[in-house]
């Protein structure tokens, strides 16, 4: 079996996949050099010209997939139905991996005792605005769950077993109805369901922000995430 698929969901990010596709390969290569089978997959999810022709440039070395969904959750879905690995790690178009994530997330993964999802230990937020960010672990006795009713303590670019994607699906963004952070609403389902989230010694992830994301899209309308048991203030974290 295939240890890790990793995925890279694209739209229309232009020249900017460009440096996305640098920081996919580099990974997939180190993880590939400690003697991981990996295989890669770009979702095109109504990609611009510009993006489908970086993208489809790959095609030699890497899947395909394109998609009519508008919508970056289901994007990801679409991912981790079709991966054949093990686990499933995401990069969103723009952004970008240290090029140890893949092997050390993996090698992480395989020594815990229940499964988990992982996260860098550091994201660099960048482009509109400049932050740090350190990424929570939930089994820390100072990890506060009460803080995920507020706002966000992991961003999207996951590793995780492709059990758990197919088993928590992302939900679909709908800001009609003035909900979304499909990221956010999918770890609050995740760790009510009792799976924790971890950060990965060491690994870095970069993300890029700009407008007319759908993260920007979700601020502008002060879209919250969907409803899951951590909305309860009568519900217990697990602390095991």
């Amino acid at each position: 079996m295939t240890d890790i698929t990793a995925v890279l969901n694209a739209h229309a990010e232009g020249i900017l996949i460009g440096p996305s596709l640098n920081s996919f390969m580099r990974a997939i290569d180190t993880a590939r050099a400690a003697n991981l089978e990996v295989e890669g997959i770009i979702v095109l999810d109504r990609p611009d010209a510009a993006t489908r022709a970086q993208a489809t440039s790959m095609a030699p070395v890497l899947r395909i997939i394109e998609s009519n969904f508008g919508d970056p959750g289901q994007a990801r879905n679409a991912g981790a139905q079709e991966a054949r690995g093990e686990y499933v790690a995401y990069l969103d178009g723009d952004d970008l991996w240290s090029s140890n994530w893949l092997r050390d997330s993996y090698e992480f993964c395989t020594k815990q005792t229940t499964p988990v999802v992982v996260h860098s230990q550091i994201d660099i937020i960048f482009g509109a605005q400049r932050l740090l960010w350190m990424h929570a672990d939930s089994r820390a006795k100072n990890f506060n769950a009460d803080f995920l009713r507020f706002s966000n303590y992991w961003n999207a670019m996951s590793f995780s077993s492709r059990d758990i994607l197919l088993r928590f699906p992302f939900a679909k963004t709908d800001f009609k109805r003035g909900f979304g952070h499909e990221d956010w609403h999918w770890n609050c389902l995740t760790y009510a369901a009792g799976i924790h989230h971890c950060p990965v010694p060491g690994t870095v992830h970069f993300k890029r922000r700009r407008a007319g994301t759908q993260f920007a899209q979700a601020v502008s309308v002060n879209a919250l995430p969907w409803v899951t048991p951590l909305a309860a203030y009568d519900w217990a974290p697990n602390q095991g």
